[in-house]
């Protein structure tokens, strides 16, 4: 490859998500990679088996100058790397001060002022938020939708937290990300949920699971950019375990403990929930519409992957690879506004064979009741 070849850094890139980010990279071809975190053998490791152009360096990521260096030279850095708290914005500002192109599977520690000098950055492009935002995306084909379109979509996963998922999730609790028992109705937001956690059963989970009613930002931005006359968004658990555990956070029944400790609790909720099964993540979108001579039209895109980790790692990776492509325009964006929606699921069936996408249309009776739509199980 030439020097003009795009060079993307990925910051945590032998991790779990960071090595599915590189392996998508590499497998789609047209970058020259960097692999970076503190374990320069392990970052080696990594390198010479993605092969080709893939170069390993040791950072610390907690360190401004060694961001800086690491990221000096990249057209792209793409931040995989955890616990986000404790990185705070340095890696984004040390994207700018070296001059490059920014993507973050996360958040990118919030909003707030862009770094000096920062060009293009693309924030939440991971699973949620990421590709939970895409849904509705999917399901107009990205153009705005009728004036009575109703949109609900579920996120439903199964699995043991790690550390430091653990603790990024509690913060997430904590800022605003969304609105809990809310919904989106006639251009704003709505907080009248009369119920709060239900059963129901969700395409493509095998059994009804408990979901819990809450608007994330995410969807606010996708609803009003779509011009969806209704959203709804339920987060799904399998199992009473983490549920209650989070019951307990949000209710301030275990703030007096410390963090970590709280996240410890997480872990062995969210533990003995998955034991003994096989983890998941569903996501899951279903779009109502009006149809010809009075009948409903109901779309549903189901979205069903084993590891988490992995796809969100494929979603950064279709971020970065739209960055230095120049297709993302300058400036701040989420991913979810920005990404090429039909393009992120090609790229998980094609770097994750164990995921799958199933797509529906159904036309209900004239008259047919637009309650929320209590779905049934998927064919996948």
């Amino acid at each position: 490859m030439s020097a003009g070849t795009p060079l993307i850094g990925i910051l945590g890139g032998y991790g779990a998500v960071g090595a599915a980010a590189a392996r998508a990279l590499a497998a789609e071809g047209g970058f020259r990679l960097r692999i970076g975190g503190r374990d320069r053998e392990a970052a080696a490791r990594c390198a010479a088996a993605l092969g080709g152009h893939v170069e390993a360096e040791a950072v610390d990521a907690r360190s401004d100058a060694g961001l800086e260096r690491f990221a000096r030279g990249c057209d792209v850095l793409l931040h995989c790397a955890g616990p986000a708290y404790e990185l705070a914005g340095r890696p984004r500002r040390a994207a700018a001060a070296a001059g490059a192109d920014y993507v973050d599977v996360m958040d990118g520690c919030g909003p707030g002022p862009a770094p000096a000098g920062e060009r293009t950055a693309v924030l939440s492009a991971g699973l949620s938020p990421g590709l939970s935002g895409l849904l509705p995306r999917l399901l107009t084909d990205g153009r705005a939708a009728p004036g009575a379109a109703r949109f609900t979509g579920y996120y439903v996963s199964l699995g043991a937290f790690t550390r430091t998922g653990a603790v990024d999730y509690l913060l997430s609790l904590d800022r605003d990300y969304g609105t809990p028992r809310a919904r989106w109705h006639d251009g704003r937001v709505v907080r009248d949920a009369p119920r709060g956690a239900e059963e129901r059963v969700v395409a493509g989970v095998p059994h009804p699971v408990t979901v819990y009613p809450y608007l994330p930002q995410e969807l606010v931005g996708q609803a009003r950019a779509l011009g969806l006359a209704e959203a709804r968004w339920y987060n799904g658990f399998d199992g009473r375990h983490l549920l209650d555990a989070l019951n307990r956070h949000r209710s301030g029944e275990e703030r007096a403990g410390g963090l970590e400790e709280r996240a410890a609790g997480v872990v062995r909720a969210s533990t003995l929930d998955a034991l003994g099964r096989s983890p998941y993540h569903v996501l899951c979108g279903v779009l109502e519409l009006p149809g010809p001579d009075g009948a409903l039209v109901r779309r549903t895109v189901v979205i069903r992957g084993e590891d988490g980790s992995a796809m969100t790692g494929v979603v950064g990776a279709v971020a970065a690879r739209e960055v230095a492509g120049a297709r993302v325009p300058e400036g701040v964006h989420q991913a979810a506004r920005v990404l090429p929606a039909r393009d992120v699921v090609d790229a998980l069936r094609r770097h994750l064979p164990g995921t799958v996408v199933a797509f529906t249309d159904d036309v209900l009776a004239a008259g047919a009741d637009a309650a929320d739509p209590v779905m049934e199980e998927g064919v996948l």
